[in-house]
């Protein structure tokens, strides 16, 4: 598995505001903010297991 990958612009901006809308929850929480590759190893962690392929080979998200 490669360690290093490249994001599109889109998912850049994605993952930048959903970091920023977390942190400034956990801030008003009197919490300390997450750097960024810590938000995104937890933003992986929480996914990864939930994708699944659909019968038409679509990466789909299982919601329980």
């Amino acid at each position: 598995m490669p360690t290093n990958i490249r994001l599109t612009n889109a998912e850049q901006e994605a993952l930048r505001r959903k970091a920023v809308e977390i942190n400034k929850e956990l801030v008003k929480r009197g919490m300390q903010p997450m750097k960024d590759s810590e938000l995104v190893h937890a933003f992986l962690e929480k996914v990864i297991c939930s994708l699944e392929v659909s019968a038409s080979g679509a990466i789909t998200h299982r919601v329980d």
